[in-house]
């Protein structure tokens, strides 16, 4: 397999791993990074470090995770305040205006020539660095499983969310239902299904790469406050490389392509 690890561009890195377990880890907000000359968007530096512009302990579990399995992942090197790769290209949230009650300056009068040149620069190259990962399994004759990580604020509009551990799935809840399964054996986190998120986003990342690839794939969804600190990040990537390798060994012949 070729090192995909050593392709350097400023939208997305890769992890590599081993194909023949059959798992792709993706995350799709998991820098804060904006170029220079984007001047932050207009926006003070402690508005970069907040939810709105990244999805908090994501990079480091994500490959934290990727290098305990040994499987590949690919991850974002941009702010979702530029774009969001976890949109459809059409959806009308793809360039935030106003992001949680801040005012995005440098995104209030963009106009259709900038969106497409950060569709061009960051989104679609992202997107293709996950299909182009997505054939490297193909090329072995694997169907592989996706898992998308991502990272939510422990409040909302004031209110506690209770929710710890969310999943995310929509028509295909397959792989979503043995993580639920294994977690609730292993652990005493509260998990829930499609919390805080509804998993049914069209055209989201899932979308594009699970369900109409018709690939199995789930939306792993951790409160930040438990990714506080590198201990915290280091006790989930121990949760999930736990559980993972026997979801995974059980779903290997199905993954198999004819």
């Amino acid at each position: 397999m070729n090192k995909l690890s050593d392709i350097q561009h400023e939208a997305f890195e890769i992890v590599n791993g081993d194909y023949g377990c059959g798992l792709l880890l993706l995350a799709d907000h998991a820098s804060n990074y904006i170029p220079p000359e984007y001047e932050k968007l207009g926006l003070q530096s402690e508005a970069l470090e907040r939810h709105i512009a990244y999805d908090i302990g994501v990079r480091e579990f994500t490959i934290g995770l990727a290098k305990a399995l040994n499987v590949p992942a690919v991850l974002s090197k941009f702010s979702r305040l530029l774009i969001d790769p976890n949109r459809g290209s059409i959806d009308p949230t793809l360039v935030m205006r106003l992001a949680d009650g801040e005012i995005v300056a440098g995104n209030r009068d963009i106009d259709s020539a900038e969106k497409q040149n950060r569709l061009s620069r960051f989104y679609q190259p992202y997107d293709e660095a996950i299909s182009m990962m997505i054939g490297q399994f193909e090329a072995i004759k694997i169907r592989p499983t996706l898992f998308a990580i991502h990272s939510f604020t422990p409040f909302w509009r004031g209110n506690k969310r209770d929710t710890e551990v969310g999943l995310l799935w929509h028509e295909n809840k397959s792989f979503t239902a043995d993580i639920m399964a294994a977690l609730a054996r292993s652990t005493d986190y509260i998990v829930d299904e499609n919390k805080p998120y509804f998993g049914g986003l069209n055209g989201d990342t899932m979308d594009r790469h699970g369900l109409q690839k018709d690939l199995e794939h789930s939306l792993l969804e951790l409160r930040q406050d438990l990714l506080s600190n590198s201990a915290d990040i280091a006790e989930w990537v121990a949760v999930f490389a736990g559980i993972l390798p026997e979801i995974m060994k059980n779903r290997q012949n199905k993954n198999r392509m004819e």
